[in-house]
């Protein structure tokens, strides 16, 4: 953890624990710069021969050559002299016993067996072929140095990074090796914490960083890097690893793209949830996985036939996302499936948990929003909680009208993993994203009514703009733009209706009729209608009495 890193690094130093001759001595200073006798002897000068006749206490080194050794072996200037008469036999070794400490040591936590270079999951890994084929052939591409997996808190990065390094580790001879940063923050602890997961021992004055790609420098190895969201300001160091260390490959996962060249962005979303009849097998990743953490739950589960309905409506509330699935199947020991359903559609708040090996930030599905959240500067902030409005999702010119949204704006909540951009160029928010930013809005009771109001009138100039069009030969182009629409269009004429907001849905109410007519939504069309007569209705009856 970062704690414990903090207080190695307050280490003034370690005893050398001097021997019985500089040679034993020497011998112990050059393996606790974790070098080899050929290594020394490639930095001094000399013949690996000479060192071994030193260190053996056959032969005292030549003054240059002592020199040299004070040097290599990151003596202290002040104490070089002291270093160099103590070799040349000219002062007992004992003198080296009262030398300040020589090095600053960072080493591994005692432990009796080695760690291993990945944690084992608890739980085997559900779904994700496609993702775990597409992952391999990028690390197996030599033209592949950096991969980000990005999406949203909860939705499997880690777990599924995990299970993509452990079944690759064998391409890599140095092996995989996985780096939590959740506790880490400041990214001025980014080399310890590799160099720590490494068991690499910082030595001496030579700066961290530099010792780190030190080492790299001949390794073939993996690195994953957990959670980076909150230390994209130590990115650099990754770009420095790409240009100076040949053979290391590194697998990041965060909630924000870091924004590096060569970086290669995998992005991760819920798992495939059953949409239609047809599609409700007991194949499907997300009831698998919902169907697996419900029997851990509860050693009698099974999902039983009458309840599979529920357990789709499970995995559709929270779009399949994993963490959500985990929390709401932790409830079967309390609640059946159709009550967890209600439970949710009543409020996301409900999927929490108190389990010890959950992770704070995960413990529910507000906890992961709010870690985002807070990670935002403030018009981001504010540009998310105002595009919650939107119902099925948005295209740019809209975001523009009703929420102020530039390109690039959009593009940095994108890269957060917050607002998704689908494959027909429209935007979208995952609904557990959605929920939660629109509490953020609540609060403001007047900034709510205000990007209402904005996003009504949008969508209902858009409707009576159409009227013509709809009518035209350009009939099914307009129909098909209306549809993809039709969330934000209910929702914004709703909301007129509901406020007597006239001016919005008056001119938009021969274009909504036609087109319920067209697509045969008539019931929903006179349903609609009827509330705007209601409403103007009420509104005729104000004026008289006034």
């Amino acid at each position: 953890t970062m704690e414990s890193l903090e207080a190695r690094v307050q280490l003034a130093g370690v005893s050398m624990g001097v021997g019985a001759s500089f040679g034993a001595w020497l011998k112990r200073r050059r393996k606790m710069l974790d070098l080899t006798q050929d290594a020394l002897a490639v930095k001094v000068g000399c013949s690996v021969a000479t060192i071994q006749k030193i260190e053996s206490d056959e032969r005292r080194p030549s003054r240059q050559i002592a020199e040299l050794l004070a040097q290599q072996l990151e003596i202290p200037p002040d104490e070089r002299a002291r270093f160099v008469k103590v070799a040349r036999g000219e002062w007992g070794v004992d003198r080296l016993a009262d030398t300040a400490p020589l090095t600053v040591s960072i080493p591994t936590a005692p432990v009796s067996l080695p760690l291993p270079n990945l944690p084992i999951p608890p739980t085997p890994l559900v779904g994700r072929k496609a993702e775990l084929t597409a992952l391999t052939q990028l690390l197996n591409d030599p033209h592949c140095r950096l991969i980000t997996l990005i999406g949203a808190g909860g939705m499997g990065k880690t777990r599924l990074a995990i299970e993509v390094a452990a079944r690759q580790a064998g391409s890599f001879p140095d092996g995989a090796y996985f780096v939590s940063l959740a506790s880490f923050s400041s990214p001025a602890f980014l080399s310890l914490a590799i160099a720590d997961a490494l068991g690499l021992k910082f030595q001496g004055q030579i700066e961290p960083r530099a010792q780190l790609l030190n080492y790299l420098l001949d390794k073939r190895l993996l690195l994953v890097l957990d959670n980076f969201e909150h230390l994209l300001s130590g990115a650099e160091l990754l770009a420095e690893i790409m240009q100076c260390v040949p053979h290391v490959r590194l697998l990041v996962t965060s909630r924000e793209r870091l924004n590096l060249a060569g970086e290669w962005v995998f992005e991760i979303r819920g798992l495939p949830v059953p949409m239609t009849e047809d599609e409700r097998l007991p194949e499907n990743s997300a009831i698998q996985l919902f169907a697996q953490c419900a029997t851990r739950a509860r050693s009698d589960f099974t999902l039983k036939a009458v309840e599979y309905e529920a357990a789709v409506r499970i995995c559709q509330l929270v779009e399949g996302m994993p963490l959500g699935i985990e929390l709401a199947a932790s409830w079967v020991r309390v609640l059946s499936c159709s009550e967890i359903v209600r439970e949710i559609e009543n409020s996301l708040d409900f999927l929490a948990t108190a389990a010890r090996h959950v992770p704070e930030r995960h413990r529910s599905l507000r906890a992961v929003f709010e870690h985002s959240w807070n990670l935002l500067p403030p018009g981001e902030r504010e540009l998310l909680r105002q595009l919650a409005i939107f119902h099925g999702g948005f295209r740019r010119e809209a975001a523009e009208h009703v929420a102020g949204a530039t390109l690039s704006d959009l593009m940095a909540l994108v890269d957060k993993s917050l607002v998704r951009r689908t494959q027909t160029g429209r935007y979208d928010l995952h609904e557990v994203v959605r929920q939660y930013a629109l509490a953020h809005l609540a609060v403001d009771r007047s900034a709510e009514a205000a990007v209402r109001e904005r996003h009504s009138a949008y969508f209902l100039r858009l409707v009576a703009a159409r009227e013509k069009a709809v009518r035209s030969a350009a009939q099914a182009e307009t129909i098909r733009e209306l549809m993809d629409e039709i969330d934000n269009i209910q929702a914004a004429w709703n909301w007129a209706v509901e406020h007597d907001r006239i001016a919005l849905f008056g001119p938009a109410v021969r274009g909504l009729g036609v087109l319920y007519e067209l697509i045969g939504w008539l019931c929903e069309g006179i349903e609609q209608l009827e509330l705007a007569a209601r409403s103007l209705q009420k509104q005729s009856d104000s004026t008289e009495r006034a």
